[in-house]
């Protein structure tokens, strides 16, 4: 019993050892022939992490020259792909914005009268072309500018025409004036001359808001950084928590 006790001992530090890969002493040996073998399991080392195939991780791309970037703003006309997306530009707010300042530019003269504020508001956001109105529809167009552009425009112009039938309008008809001779103008001429200003600027107002779109695009490309990166989200929609360091006190001993 004893010479069993002993060779169970033995067996069971050998096998404790071999788990924990450490050398076997000469006294665990003694009586081996009387056991049988154990299998001897040692811990698997841990292979190394792989190196990502590129050899170093992606360092991020370093800012483009200016003629990279004037290059590469600008895109070919889609012109089937702008009309396909014809209904979604209608509702988008490039498109809704500047028609509501249109709006508010034509409905203020007769409201507070024509004066120098009410007059500059309503040349850049209704008189044709309507700068201030197209450039803003450029800038948040997400594709066809040209075309929202054009609509922004000819929205103005129907504003125009709708404003200057009504008697409320007829302040600012009577102080137009002749730019070549500086005389008053009658309000029909005066009219009619407005009309046919927003009209004929209705192919500038598409062409300055691509204008607008293209500065766009050249500003994002020419400054990467101003991008901020995406906040990744988990799956559970929840943004995920800096790791703040904790204060001393705090951290476990």
């Amino acid at each position: 019993m004893a010479r069993a006790k002993r060779t169970d001992r033995a067996e069971a530090r050998r096998r404790y050892r071999a788990s924990i890969a450490e050398p076997l002493e000469m006294d665990d040996l003694d009586n081996e022939e009387d056991s049988s073998p154990a299998p001897v399991t040692t811990r698997s080392s841990r292979s190394p992490a792989r190196a990502p195939s590129g050899g170093s991780a992606s360092s991020p791309p370093g800012r483009p020259s200016m003629a990279s970037a004037f290059r590469s703003s600008f895109r070919p006309l889609d012109l089937r792909g702008d009309l396909r997306a014809l209904p979604t530009l209608l509702r988008h707010k490039s498109f809704l914005v500047p028609v509501i300042l249109s709006a508010a530019s034509v409905a203020i003269v007769p409201i507070l009268g024509a004066n120098s504020l009410t007059s500059a508001f309503f040349l850049y956001f209704a008189a044709g072309p309507p700068l201030g109105a197209v450039l803003l529809a450029g800038f948040l167009a997400p594709r066809a500018s040209w075309l929202v552009g054009l609509l922004v425009c000819i929205a103005a112009l129907g504003l125009q025409a709708l404003a200057f039938s009504l008697p409320a309008f007829y302040v600012y008809l009577d102080g137009v004036v002749d730019a070549t001779t500086n005389a008053p103008l009658g309000r029909d001429a005066a009219r009619n001359g407005l009309l046919t200003q927003a009209l004929v600027g209705i192919p500038y107002g598409a062409l300055f808001a691509a204008m607008a779109a293209w500065y766009r695009r050249f500003l994002t490309r020419a400054s990467p950084g101003r991008q901020r990166p995406a906040a990744t989200t988990r799956p559970d929609g929840k943004r995920p928590k800096r790791n703040e360091p904790r204060p001393i006190l705090a951290r476990r001993r």
